[in-house]
């Protein structure tokens, strides 16, 4: 592609413009709508948090993990003790992808909110951190690590999908939160950035297995280990994001990196952020809304289902054809195992996703009864379904929009209760209704890390 000057000039500086929105960003100067947001994404990250504590790869780290552990300093959320703060932002960060039930950026496949809020837990228990602060900072990584990853996958910019955009952009937006919670200044944080590029990293050759959820850990991870070393001293070359050899360069075909930096600060990114419903791939859920929909009007039990065609989009069918998946890790991103689930019990929570489920003889026969077309006509939040009776009647329905996506958000109250649903799994019902509510009071808190502790 030929560069011409003015591209050039729009791609000076992009990091260190990137790091003066971050230290210059005021609360009080947020507009209401998108504090908002920033509450709606914290409500629902905590309740990924807590609700993930008692997953069975989040016991193989804790079990593992923990013995090698340094002195307790943060909160292991859905747990009755602490540990030191780089394996609880590496725990809790897995505990919170656990389910497949974090928030989506609608413009990408990127999971933000999880990685970050559990880099900037770990840290808040360090010293005492005001709510609205801590919201702050929070603000300020899930836009930038919004408009990183636009940068390198929304046209006209173009990536491999083969990079898990979480993996890439969640540890510098954690680094960026991280350190703004620090106070570091332009320097230390551009360092904290650099640093965070040096480590970023996640393929979806992951999905289906414990490492899958690792990426996201390991994002949080590495997110507060960048702003720890950035605040130490420890330096990073300039210009990570632009330089000939740097961020955009390694990860995008072509990136835009005008998305970056186009009106910061006076229009926000994380405005398209939305929440799951149903805990499993984002593309997997326009045909669960299809199916649920069905069976609902037509009182649809399995013994009436002779077969199932799916039109759904190319992109869902790269990521989450696994018509016979073994374990509940691969169903968690399995197509059919949600649309089969979904037609066999009218529900598509985390009870339906378990071991048990995904073991079911019947769910299993459903299963094989799906077919499954990519139509490229077909966004990544559209599907078509047709459900072909045992009696020969064809029942048709068509989502051009499912639920929790931008057009169809989930409302404050299913967020509040879908917070409080996973948390009570683990915490208890009286904690998870309390830590539900405690959560929306964040800017009004003294100190942000009373919801870790509440969480614990």
């Amino acid at each position: 592609m030929v560069r011409s000057e003015s591209d050039d000039a729009i791609n000076q500086d992009i990091t260190s413009r990137c790091v003066a929105f971050v230290v210059a960003l005021d609360g009080s100067a947020l507009p209401p709508p998108v504090r908002h947001e920033c509450l709606r994404a914290f409500v629902n990250a905590v309740g990924c948090l807590v609700g993930g504590a008692s997953h069975d790869m989040t016991e193989v780290a804790a079990r593992t993990l923990l013995e090698h552990a340094g002195a307790p300093a943060a909160t292991l959320f859905g747990r009755g003790r602490r540990t030191d703060m780089l394996t609880a932002a590496l725990i809790n960060g897995l505990s919170g992808a656990a389910y497949s039930f974090d928030d989506t950026y609608g413009e990408a496949m990127l999971h933000p909110s999880v990685p970050i809020l559990a880099a900037m837990f770990a840290l808040a228990e360090r010293r005492p951190v005001p709510g609205d602060a801590f919201l702050t900072a929070y603000a300020a990584a899930l836009e930038t690590s919004c408009r990183l990853t636009r940068a390198l996958t929304v046209p006209p910019a173009r990536a491999e999908m083969a990079w898990s955009q979480t993996g890439l952009v969640a540890g510098l937006g954690a680094a960026l939160g991280c350190g703004k919670l620090m106070g570091l200044d332009r320097q230390a944080l551009e360092w904290a950035l650099g640093i965070a590029v040096s480590e970023a990293a996640g393929t979806r050759a992951a999905h289906g297995s414990m490492a899958a959820s690792l990426i996201f850990a390991r994002a949080a991870q590495s997110g507060l280990r960048a702003a720890l070393l950035a605040a130490g001293g420890f330096t990073a070359a300039a210009g990570a994001i632009e330089h000939g050899f740097g961020f955009a360069r390694v990860f995008a075909r072509e990136a835009d990196l005008s998305a970056l930096v186009a009106d910061l600060g006076t229009r926000f990114e994380l405005m398209a952020n939305t929440y799951k419903p149903y805990p499993c791939g984002i593309v997997i859920h326009p045909a669960v809304d299809g199916v649920l929909h069905l069976r609902k009007i037509h009182g649809l039990v399995p013994s009436m289902i002779e077969r199932i065609a799916l039109d759904v989009s190319p992109r869902a069918v790269a990521l989450a054809f696994r018509p016979n998946p073994a374990t509940d890790i691969e169903a968690k991103v399995s197509l059919h195992h949600w649309v089969a689930v979904a037609a066999a019990t009218g529900r598509a929570g985390i009870a339906e996703g378990r071991q048990a489920m995904v073991s079911d003889p019947a769910i299993a026969a459903l299963r094989r009864r799906i077919d499954t077309v990519g139509a490229e006509e077909l966004s990544s939040v559209a599907a078509r379904v047709s459900i072909t009776l045992t009696d020969g009647r064809v029942l048709s329905h068509t989502v051009q929009s499912c639920s929790g996506s931008h057009d169809r958000p989930m409302s404050d109250e299913q967020l509040t209760e879908k917070c409080r649903q996973q948390a009570e799994l683990v915490i208890g019902a009286g904690r998870a209704h309390a830590l539900a509510g405690l959560c929306w009071e964040l800017a009004g808190l003294a100190d942000a890390a009373d919801v870790a502790r509440a969480a614990a």
